[in-house]
């Protein structure tokens, strides 16, 4: 792990863990409204922030942030319910909300939920 002074992945140690999270078989999926994937383009035209949720259901959760949340800032308790029986939350905390309003990748863990606990990697940017 880099010695940057703050806890956690550097740079160097996300792209690895990720790079080696892919090639492990995790499938990342992009969630948006539907199946037509102009609602993806307009979540990112229209200044909101949507998330990639690794290991999505059936039927998906689905991570967004409203453009005038992220223009906000300020930390954040995101449900991802979506479209899921079930609901897992995503604590972004200010530091964060300025990185995915600036397009710098967040990448993080959901809390577990369901009646069998689990969670999702959310990655935003």
């Amino acid at each position: 792990m880099e010695s940057n002074g703050k806890s956690g992945f550097g740079r160097r140690e996300f792209i690895g863990a990720a790079a080696a999270a892919l090639f492990a078989g995790v499938v990342i999926q992009i969630t948006g409204c539907g199946t037509d994937s102009s609602d993806e383009t307009q979540a990112t035209q229209d200044g909101s922030a949507t998330g990639t949720i690794s290991n999505n259901h059936p039927t998906p959760h689905k991570a967004v942030i409203t453009k005038a949340r992220v223009d906000a800032g300020g930390a954040l308790d995101l449900d991802i319910q979506g479209a899921a029986d079930h609901t897992h939350t995503v604590s972004l905390s200010a530091d964060d909300m300025i990185n995915i309003k600036a397009k710098i990748m967040v990448m993080m863990f959901s809390s577990d939920g369901g009646t069998d606990p689990h969670n999702h990697m959310v990655m935003f940017n």
